[in-house]
């Protein structure tokens, strides 16, 4: 950045320097012609600029030198065009990538804009001095003047436009350098709620209209009385709108909320990536309206937690029993995840936000939610599992879901797939020998169990058809297949 910086600088340097008091607009003014060197260095950036070291013998100017002169004076217009509009794409490009800077860099960020801001001012002051200058042009000079004219409200236009781009930029910058955990807290602490069952307590956060809640399926299951907490004390009882086991979701009613409890918006989960900063409000062990910081680990996670069977989101951040069922947020204060306390050896997780809106809002529609079923048993391939199962059809690094047995009378069994058939090796050892490989759901790789849950459960619907691309006995196949839906959690 120091490098693209000192380098527009150097160049606006030269462009005033031949507009400075020499320049040839006056016959009466004298002429100097200088030469700015721009000095690089790959380890220390912009050393600075050394110019108008070749300073010509001062001279009267004709008018046979005008043409020339001009000519000198559109050429450089013409830099500060390019210049412009070059560093109007940098703002751009900053703005579309300024969520994933750090603090420090959007810090510099600012200087670097106030340095800009000085620098168009300035380039401002020498049009307007060059329009002054042009005045005095004798008339027989009219075709150079209008080329000018036209030269110099290009670079007005130009310069103006850079400007409201740098005021978006800064602007920006201000949003992002404010969005902290604790302005996070302060914009959503208050949508926050605590849910006490007979036998459970857990959190919840208001959504959609303000008299719905969401929260874990797990924390209502078994209440009948479920009450609410707000944050400023006071309580409502609450009813079940509806619940869904296999992703841990359920939608609560009251019939009152305080009026500056705002329901909080459900934000796009496939755009987190590992290392996001988030934070997470809730009520572990009982502490109203608690923060926790930290960051993503990892993203489509598969967990051994019945009867979950959606993918997660892996956590850092300590969940402790209390605050399952509240809001994770992302630092622009969209929910991108339902938190829940985890398994007893510290795995943390949420149940993505785009996964929340599919269940949540069938639940309000209908009290319930049918997740997608195709129904086999399988395996992902990785070089422990073939050894392991002792494959003998398979190159020792095929990726894929193998299919171990299909379940009868599903839609898997109606399209043909295949499991694999028990067998011995030549050593009488147990083994397998594979029939169908998944190897993608409607072109998308499946080479994991976590691929193949995150598109299911995000763009599947149940009695929706796709298509699975399958190596079969070594052959690539292309199978259509109707989904049903997933038998009811009995417990």
């Amino acid at each position: 950045m120091v490098i693209v910086w000192g380098t527009i600088f150097g160049l606006l340097i030269s462009v005033i320097s031949l507009l400075s008091p020499f320049s040839p607009f006056d016959e009466d003014s004298n002429r100097a012609v200088g030469i700015c060197h721009l000095i690089h260095d790959e380890r220390e950036g912009f050393l600075g600029g050394k110019a108008f070291q070749n300073i010509a013998a001062l001279s009267r100017v004709s008018r046979r030198e005008l043409s020339m002169s001009s000519t000198k004076v559109l050429a450089a217009l013409t830099v500060i065009c390019i210049v412009s509009i070059a560093f109007s794409g940098f703002s751009i490009y900053l703005i579309l990538n300024s969520s994933r800077l750090r603090q420090e860099q959007l810090s510099e960020l600012q200087v670097a804009i106030d340095e800009a801001e000085s620098r168009i001012a300035t380039v401002e002051s020498t049009l307007s001095d060059l329009t002054h200058r042009m005045g005095n042009i004798s008339q027989g000079d009219s075709a150079s003047v209008a080329e000018l004219n036209v030269t110099v409200a290009t670079l007005s236009s130009n310069i103006n436009e850079l400007s409201s781009e740098l005021s978006d930029l800064e602007e920006a910058v201000y949003r992002l350098l404010s969005q902290t955990p604790a302005s996070i807290y302060e914009s959503a602490h208050r949508s926050v709620v605590v849910i006490r069952t007979q036998v459970a307590q857990g959190s919840g956060f208001l959504y959609n209209e303000t008299n719905l809640i969401l929260t874990n399926w797990h924390v209502v299951e078994d209440g009948t009385e479920i009450k609410v907490e707000f944050y400023d004390g006071s309580r409502e009882e609450a009813s079940l709108v509806g619940g869904d086991a296999y992703s841990d979701v359920a939608v609560i009613m009251v019939s009152s909320t305080p009026p500056d409890a705002e329901p909080l918006l459900l934000g796009d989960s496939s755009e987190l990536y590992i290392g996001q900063q988030v934070v997470a409000i809730g009520n572990p062990l009982g502490f109203t309206g608690s923060l926790s910081s930290g960051y993503i680990s990892q993203i489509n996670k598969d967990i051994d937690l019945e009867p979950i069977v959606v993918p997660v989101i892996q956590l850092d951040i300590t969940i402790a029993p209390g605050s399952s069922g509240g809001p994770l947020l992302d630092l622009s204060g969209n929910v991108v995840g339902i938190t829940n306390a985890g398994t007893a050896y510290g795995f943390n997780f949420a149940v993505p936000s785009n996964i929340v809106k599919r269940v949540a809002s069938s639940l309000v529609e209908t009290g319930e939610y049918e997740h997608a079923f195709v129904g086999f048993y399988g395996i992902e391939l990785n070089p422990e599992n073939i050894r392991d199962l002792n494959l003998l059809n398979v190159e020792p690094f095929q990726t894929g879901i193998l299919i171990l047995e299909v379940i009868p009378d599903t839609p898997a069994a109606e399209a043909g797939l295949q499991g694999a058939t028990e067998t011995k090796d030549s050593l009488g050892r147990a083994a397998y020998l594979a029939r169908d490989i998944i190897l993608a759901v409607d072109d998308h790789p499946t080479p994991t169990f976590a691929e193949w849950s995150a598109y299911i459960e995000e763009y599947v619907s149940a009695r929706q058809k796709i298509t699975l691309t399958l190596w079969r006995s070594e052959i690539i196949d292309y199978v259509e297949v109707t989904t049903t839906s997933r038998p009811p959690y009995t417990g």
